[in-house]
């Protein structure tokens, strides 16, 4: 039964990885020539349509890759070491800010020399929840922000809180936000968040709604062990 496991875990990580990934790139691949306008002049409204369809290709991809990481995760065993923290939410951001290029994004972060026992899916972790603070935001500017503070009960960790000023979650809602389906149907692909839960109770962590206010913005807690 083990055995049987790991294979379908095998195969739907490389059905995930290459056939699914391959149609999708093929996909992006023609929008970006079409966009280009290597195949004729769009006019205004054919630009902004292929804009979105685009923008849909790259969102489906960070789909596919947090569907193959959770596959991943039931099959592959813990292997906490000393990760760059701050390193990696430097980058998260980053990657958040081309991902919505088409959008203002602001991050408040104060970049320090902070380590975190994890794995090296840290980045993964921190580009999830600071990708979930645009997607379900309609704000003409997008504000997030990241505190960081040492904390040593009940065992030394850092107590992370990312603030958005978007939608926020109905008040009925947030006891299920976690769960994969009900998730989905709250967001839309609650993928993201459960692959964070997934990652955070792997290296002992926590994650919470610290709150959310709909209409005016969500602040989700973070608990990382400390080296």
């Amino acid at each position: 039964m083990e055995t049987s496991r790991v294979d379908l875990s095998d195969y739907i990580t490389a059905l995930l990885s290459h056939d699914i990934s391959n149609f999708n790139q093929t996909s992006r691949g023609y929008l970006e020539m079409l966009l280009a306008e290597q195949m004729g002049t769009l006019n205004p409204d054919q630009l902004r349509a292929m804009t979105i369809c685009l923008r849909q290709t790259t969102r489906i991809q960070n789909l596919i890759d947090a569907a193959r990481l959770l596959v991943q995760l039931t099959s592959t065993p813990v292997n906490l070491r000393p990760q760059d923290l701050d390193a990696a939410i430097t980058e998260a951001i980053h990657q958040v800010e081309n991902e919505f290029s088409d959008r203002e994004v602001r991050v408040s972060f104060t970049e320090d020399n902070r380590e975190a026992l994890a794995e090296g899916y840290l980045q993964n972790l921190m580009k999830q929840l600071l990708s979930n603070g645009v997607r379900h935001n309609d704000s003409t500017v997008v504000e997030l922000s990241v505190d960081i503070t040492s904390e040593d009960d009940p065992a030394p960790h850092w107590r992370i809180l990312i603030t958005d000023n978007g939608n926020g979650v109905q008040a009925g809602r947030q006891e299920e936000l976690f769960d994969r389906v009900a998730a989905r149907e709250i967001h839309g692909a609650g993928l993201g968040l459960a692959l964070a839960s997934s990652l955070l109770k792997r290296w002992g962590g926590t994650i919470w709604l610290e709150s959310s206010v709909e209409g005016d913005g969500t602040t989700f807690g973070v608990t990382i062990p400390k080296v």
